[in-house]
């Protein structure tokens, strides 16, 4: 009986254990477990024993009886106070497992809301370091981009129109699709007086002025850029050099179209220089000058249409005697523009108004070109 007592209100100790002993030991538990439900199922012979067995007195018999009444009374009350001890133990266990569950549901959900935030922050540290790096590339003064940028994309973009080259290499250059880039240098007539008549304040006014008009006549795919002073680049992309000189048209005209105002009843009339060259500067020997060179061409070109009278285009480009001869070429032997291997393209500007005396600058000399 008190072996049945241990084996039915100690559980948690077979159970503490067997979590520490080897398997023999867990099995001779297991046993002792199958021994108790043994003596369970013997009370009823038990029972039959002792009101049908031997030839005891009726005196014997009835204790007998009552003894193992007693017995199963005994084991009753012990089966149920055990099952009543491990369904506490199990609404325990099912009470830590809702618990653990609620938990892992509150941690989830903060983990999510982390991950959320986490992808939040960086977006927006993201969309900060795009805006951080779009003011540096963009010019404060006029909004457009600066030089840095143009410097930024310039190897890719040259790099791109190099691998056309290279792809076609051998086959007809001239029937490629047109993928070149064009530079264009715009130059503003007489800037200077500007400052000295008006006072920079007025002069940076016109710069934005000239930025405005110069948005309106390029391309979404084109990049304008503010060089340095008053000069502005334009890196025309997939462009026909064929079709550059009516592009100047465009810029001359509408810059001289109609007056500046800068504000303060200050109104000036201007027009713009445009020197331009194209890279590869020849089909031919696509790989004779780079794309620095090219601009520095264009700059040239610039300085060509100043000295000319101003107020108009000038493009050098190569001739047909420049691909054949791929050595004879350098930008010392090319920025004059003259033949064998360049010539120059000049595009007058179509709207020549004569403006009010108040609205005419002084000239200023022709500066040099320091290529």
């Amino acid at each position: 009986m008190v072996w049945f007592v241990r084996i039915g209100f100690l559980p948690r100790e077979i159970m503490a254990e067997n979590s520490f002993e080897e398997v023999p030991s867990q099995g001779y538990e297991i046993w002792k477990a199958r021994l108790a439900m043994v003596a369970v199922f013997i009370t009823p012979l038990m029972m039959a024993w002792a009101q049908f067995g031997g030839d005891a007195p009726q005196s014997v018999r009835r204790y007998r009886l009552l003894l193992t009444v007693a017995v199963m009374l005994v084991m009753g009350v012990l089966v149920f106070v055990r099952q009543h001890l491990l369904d506490q133990e199990l609404l325990s266990l099912l009470r830590l497992s809702k618990q653990n569950l609620d938990e892992m549901c509150r941690l989830k959900d903060e983990l999510e809301n982390k991950e959320h935030s986490l992808r939040w922050h960086s977006l927006e540290l993201q969309r900060k370091n795009l805006e951080l790096q779009e003011i540096s590339f963009t010019d404060v003064l006029t909004g457009v981009w600066n030089r840095r940028y143009l410097e930024e994309i310039l190897t890719a973009e040259a790099g791109q129109v190099l691998r056309n080259y290279q792809r076609a290499r051998g086959g007809d250059v001239r029937k490629m699709d047109h993928r070149d880039l064009v530079f264009i240098m715009v130059d503003m007539d007489f800037f200077k007086e500007v400052n000295d008549r008006h006072g920079h304040p007025a002069g940076d006014r016109l710069l934005q002025l000239v930025a405005q008009r110069l948005s309106t006549v390029v391309r979404k795919s084109d990049v304008l850029v503010r060089w340095g002073g008053e000069e502005f680049l334009i890196m025309s992309r997939s462009a026909d050099p064929s079709g550059i000189p009516a592009f100047c048209n465009r810029i001359l005209d509408v810059m001289a179209s109609e007056p500046f105002d800068l504000g303060q009843g200050i109104s000036v009339g201007k027009t713009c220089s445009v020197g331009w060259a194209a890279y590869p500067w020849s089909r031919g020997a696509f790989e004779a000058i780079c794309a620095e060179e090219s601009i520095a061409l264009a700059d040239a070109a610039l300085y060509r249409a100043k000295a000319l009278g101003r107020n108009q285009g000038v493009g050098i480009v190569a001739t047909d005697a420049a691909g054949k001869n791929s050595e004879s070429i350098s930008l010392v032997s090319i920025r004059e523009g003259n033949p064998p291997l360049a010539r120059t393209i000049r595009t007058e500007c179509p709207n020549r108004k004569t403006f009010p005396q108040e609205f005419r600058e002084t000239p200023e000399p022709v500066k040099k070109s320091s290529l």
